[in-house]
C-alpha cells in the first residue's frame, strides 16, 4: 500500500477523536438551545422540508442534536426486604408500581406517593361525577372506602400519562381489590374508553350492565350523600342522534344493554343528551332507555 493511501485513511484514533468532538458539540448545542426555541426550529425546518418530501425527524444529524428527555424513574412492584411473598396480591399484574395513598380527589382520581415522589393517578377505564354534579361526594366516598389506607399497586394499560400529567393506571389495594372494576360493579362509575387504553373495555361494559340491572349504587336512583348522577340503560335498539328529535341525523345505533351517562333533557322531556362509554355524544329518546332517576330530576338542556 502506498504512503498516500496510508495517510488518506483515518486511523481508529482519529475516528475516536472525531466522534468524541461531534458528541461534545451536540451536547453543547442541547444546553444552549431552550425547549421553546427547539420547537420553533423544528416547525420552520418541517415546513421547509415538506416541499422536498424529507422526514426531518429521521435525519441522524438532527437526532443527535435534539434535547434528551428523561422519564420519571419509579420503582416497580417488589416485595419489601424481609416481607413474605403474599405481600403482593396475586391479582396485581407484574410490573405494577407500589404506592402509598395520600388522599382521594374524587371517584376516579387519587394523590399518591411512589418511592417518595408525589403523583396524581387517574383511573383507567372509568368515569365518575365531576365536582358540582350529583353524586360527586358519593363517588369520592366509595373510592375512599375501596382504597382503604394501606399500600396500593398501580398497573398501566398502554398510556403512561394523560395530557394533564396524571398517571393512568389500574388500581389494586394491598388486599387485592381491583378498584376500577369495583367502582363500576358497585354502580358508582361508568365505563370510559380512551384508545389505546381499552384492554378491559368489554369487561367494564359487562359489569356496568349488571350493576344497572341489579340497581346498585347510583343505579338505585340515590346515594347516602348527595344524590345520584343520572345514568341510562338502553332497553331497545335506538339511534343516537345529533339533536333532540327524529329530524336530526343518526350518529350510530345503540344496542340494548349499553349504559350511558345522562347530562340533560330537552324542554319537551322526550329526549336525553347522553355520552356512551366510547365517548360518543348525542341525543336518545326517553322511550328507549331505563333511567335511574325521574326525568324531572335531569337538568334541562338546549
Amino acid at each position: 500500500m502506498s504512503e498516500k493511501h496510508k495517510t488518506d485513511k483515518p486511523t481508529e484514533t482519529d475516528e475516536s477523536r472525531a466522534a468524541a468532538q461531534a458528541d461534545a458539540t451536540a451536547r453543547e448545542v442541547r444546553k444552549r438551545v431552550s425547549p421553546w426555541q427547539w420547537g420553533i426550529i423544528l416547525l420552520i425546518a418541517g415546513i421547509l422540508a415538506a416541499g422536498f418530501g424529507v422526514d426531518i425527524f429521521r435525519l441522524p444529524e438532527l437526532q443527535q442534536a435534539l434535547p434528551v428527555t428523561t422519564p420519571i424513574s419509579v420503582p416497580v412492584a417488589t416485595v419489601p426486604s424481609g416481607a413474605p411473598e403474599a405481600s403482593i396480591p396475586s391479582s396485581v399484574p407484574e410490573g405494577a408500581l407500589q404506592a402509598v395513598l395520600v388522599k382521594v380527589v374524587d371517584g376516579d382520581t387519587a394523590e399518591v406517593t411512589v418511592g417518595g415522589q408525589a403523583l396524581t393517578v387517574r383511573y383507567v377505564g372509568i368515569d365518575t361525577p365531576e365536582r358540582g354534579e350529583p353524586g360527586y361526594k358519593a363517588a369520592a366516598a366509595a373510592n375512599q372506602t375501596l382504597l382503604g389506607s394501606g399500600t396500593l399497586w398501580l398497573a398501566p394499560d398502554h398510556t403512561d400519562k394523560d395530557r394533564y400529567g396524571r398517571l393512568l393506571r389500574f388500581i389494586y389495594t394491598d388486599a387485592g381489590v381491583f378498584v376500577n372494576e369495583q367502582m363500576i360493579a358497585q354502580g358508582w362509575a361508568q365505563p370510559l374508553e380512551f384508545k389505546p387504553d381499552v384492554t378491559l373495555a368489554v369487561e367494564f361494559r359487562r359489569l356496568a350492565t349488571e350493576a344497572a340491572e341489579a340497581k346498585r349504587g347510583f343505579w338505585s336512583g340515590d346515594s347516602p350523600v348527595d344524590g345520584a348522577m343520572p345514568y341510562a340503560l338502553v332497553t331497545k335498539a335506538t339511534p343516537l342522534r345529533v339533536g333532540p328529535g327524529r329530524d336530526f341525523d343518526t350518529i350510530q345505533s345503540l344496542l340494548p344493554g349499553l349504559t350511558m351517562s345522562v347530562y340533560a333533557v330537552d324542554k319537551s322531556g322526550h329526549w336525553l343528551q347522553i355520552r356512551t362509554p366510547d365517548r360518543a355524544g348525542g341525543w336518545v329518546s326517553v322511550s328507549a332507555v331505563a333511567l335511574n332517576v325521574p326525568v324531572g330530576d335531569v337538568a334541562v338542556g338546549e
